[in-house]
């Protein structure tokens, strides 16, 4: 097998590695100038790799790859306000990546003949990429209406706001709730309804396809 062979096959388990560190490392990170650029680093390696989890189905991973450059290029400018509202366009293409990656994975899923430990790798990937695509809306939604989201985290996490809002967005998809950050608008409101709608219905709908299909595997064996 090729390197390449090798490095889509275990698409799924490197992505949710990269998922896992960006997620808990870049918090601690992104707070201290010198080391910040590690964080914004760990969300490119990511979002590099979920491209190579995607499979080779209807075009999907040429067109991640073509959206990626952009979101790339404008996201790192943005960081440093080389183009005006060049970062309210990276929110933009980043939601629409996660968009495309959320259709892509989940179809991949639903072809999939036997559950492995691919598909459970590819399950959780899911899961946190629809939690980092609101994290994406909210981002993109306060840009564009400071007043739609308020708390206590947001006034100390100014300089941070992706990473903020992606940890509101994963609080809010497991429907923990701490009210250290509330929405101030209907908008906001609607948006944080529909995500918590959606993170109780993939849990259930995915678990049920698990044990679903495990049953049938047994059966069939």
């Amino acid at each position: 097998m090729s390197r390449g062979q090798q490095f889509t096959t275990h698409g799924f388990r490197n992505l949710l590695f990269f998922l896992l560190c960006y997620l808990f490392i870049s918090p601690f990170l992104v707070h201290y100038p010198s080391v910040a650029i590690l964080a914004h680093s760990l969300l490119s390696l990511t979002l590099f790799f979920s491209v190579w989890a995607v499979q080779k189905h209807q075009n999907y991973r040429s067109l991640a790859m073509v959206l990626l450059i952009p979101v790339l290029a404008l996201y790192w400018l943005g960081l440093y306000e080389i183009i005006p509202f060049d970062l309210l366009s990276a929110y933009v293409l980043l939601a629409l990546f996660y968009k495309l990656l959320i259709s892509a994975f989940a179809g991949q899923l639903i072809r999939s003949k036997r559950i492995d430990v691919q598909v459970i790798f590819g399950t959780l990937c899911l899961y946190l990429i629809i939690g980092l695509f609101w994290g994406a809306l909210y981002s993109l939604l306060y840009q564009l209406s400071p007043g739609s989201f308020s708390g206590t985290l947001l006034e100390t996490e100014k300089d941070s706001l992706l990473t903020t809002f992606n940890y509101f967005s994963m609080v809010t998809l497991t429907t923990l709730g701490y009210g250290d950050i509330t929405p101030q608008t209907h908008a906001a409101g609607a948006l944080c309804q529909i995500e918590a709608i959606t993170g109780q219905f993939y849990i259930a709908v995915v678990v049920a396809w698990l044990v679903g299909n495990f049953i049938a595997d047994r059966q069939n064996n």
